[in-house]
């Protein structure tokens, strides 16, 4: 993870952008060597499972700035996010990104995010170690809207 001086976690999420856009080279570098690249399901699919998890890298500690309801298609991961799908559905830039999202059967970032930090916060506190449990509330206590 990229920390930035003043803890500024968009320099992080601008960061995670590289590993996605590696990923996806990869993934269609991938789907042309297979010849699936006329396959949309298949790009999607390897997406989801290749793609995704490329930039949710330590989303659990970056990604807390941009789960904010008025920041949800803000951030340049999502924007990457789309214009993938947009890419793979052979549509304009201009196709309205909701529907882009439902064609595809994915979610926003800001869900996978949200989802990924939650998971991450019950298995500090499942945790059987008092270091752990000390450190998360410890944590809370620094974060003022924690």
């Amino acid at each position: 993870m990229t920390y930035h001086r003043i803890l500024n976690m968009t320099a992080s999420s601008e960061h995670a952008a590289i590993p996605m856009l590696a990923a996806a080279h990869r993934m269609r570098g991938f789907l042309w060597d297979t010849a699936l690249c006329d396959s949309s399901f298949a790009s999607l699919w390897l997406a989801k499972a290749y793609a995704l998890p490329a930039c949710m890298y330590v989303c659990q500690v970056w990604s807390s700035d941009f789960l904010r309801e008025g920041d949800v298609l803000r951030p340049t991961l999502q924007t990457l996010h789309f214009n993938f799908f947009k890419g793979t559905l052979g549509v304009k830039r201009s196709a309205p990104n909701w529907a882009v999202l439902c064609a595809c059967a994915h979610k926003l970032l800001h869900f996978y995010s949200f989802r990924a930090g939650i998971k991450f916060y019950h298995s500090l506190l499942s945790s059987n170690s008092a270091t752990l449990k000390q450190a998360l509330h410890a944590d809370l206590k620094l974060v003022p809207r924690a």
